[in-house]
């Protein structure tokens, strides 16, 4: 008897050990209107990043080698899996729900994902190669160092929900390299579109690029909601240093309740900015990635 109620112990023990390591991502958290990106190129690549609300909090960093196996499933039945190698060393931010939503490797090849509102996805299909969105982040740095190799692929790929989020999936890519060039990735309605915009490079939370776009040419537009009011005060407050401005913005405006990032594409190099004015500095030249091995740990 007394065997018994020890095993039922254990088992209560491990289940409640289980359930509270398990976290699920609630949408609720995030604000869809939230997040900037930034990339200027005046005298050398760079890129300034305020992240979407909710995303950073609690968030993990990990640390992957190259020659590191994944596997994207598929979601059409009966067809196989798309399995890939590693191609080079990266680091990668996930939220505490496993979402991956930043990362960068070792050429300063860097994608992140940003809310888009309206966002979906497109319709299975058996021709071209699927990617769980949930390593859609991970796609990329593994496998590119420059925008234009990354952009042949992405006519290749299918990004499919494979999360099952209630809110779906309320993001875009954002691509940048260490030659100062950037890409925009979104599925608006089911259909790809992608947009490689001069530095210097100013997006977002929420509208669509277009909308973005739209109001950039006619700065008399009223904007619809605190995205694009963002966007509007940014693009036209004191240029010429626009990378300053946002700087000045985040400081002003986000600080105390935003995290910022700072991404130096040339010499591959990240730096995470808490609201309590911590820092962490990662510098690919510093780090030692262990072989075979993916290393995580909490940012602060």
């Amino acid at each position: 008897m007394r065997m018994a109620q020890a095993y039922l112990l254990i088992l209560i023990l491990l289940t409640q050990a289980f359930l509270h390591a398990q976290v699920s991502i609630n949408c609720d958290e995030w604000d869809f209107e939230s997040g900037t990106d930034l990339l200027t190129n005046d005298s050398m690549p760079f890129s300034i990043a305020v992240p979407g609300s909710g995303l950073l909090n609690n968030a993990q960093i990990s640390f992957c080698p190259s020659g590191i196996e994944r596997s994207s499933p598929n979601d059409v039945n009966k067809r196989h899996h798309f399995d890939w190698v590693v191609k080079y060393n990266n680091i990668y931010l996930k939220t505490s729900g496993g979402l991956v939503f930043e990362g960068m490797n070792e050429h300063g090849f860097s994608a992140s994902l940003m809310f888009l509102n309206n966002s979906r996805l497109p319709e299975k299909d058996k021709e071209h190669i699927p990617i769980a969105a949930s390593l859609s982040v991970n796609f990329f740095i593994d496998h590119f160092k420059c925008i234009d190799t990354a952009l042949l692929a992405i006519w290749d790929i299918r990004i499919f929900d494979d999360l099952d989020l209630e809110c779906g999936w309320p993001f875009r890519l954002i691509l940048h390299d260490s030659s100062g060039a950037t890409a925009y990735i979104e599925y608006v309605r089911g259909d790809l579109r992608v947009y490689t915009p001069e530095s210097p490079a100013l997006i977002v939370g929420g509208p669509t690029y277009a909308r973005l776009i739209t109001l950039g040419h006619f700065p008399d537009s009223i904007p619809a909601g605190k995205a694009e009011k963002r966007f509007l005060d940014i693009t036209t407050n004191s240029i010429p240093d626009i990378s300053w401005t946002l700087l000045q913005y985040y400081n002003e405006s986000y600080s105390d309740h935003y995290y910022g990032i700072l991404r130096d594409h040339m010499n591959k190099e990240l730096l995470i900015m808490d609201p309590s004015v911590e820092e962490l500095r990662l510098k690919f030249s510093e780090i030692v990635f262990t072989p075979g091995k993916v290393t995580t740990k909490n940012i602060f």
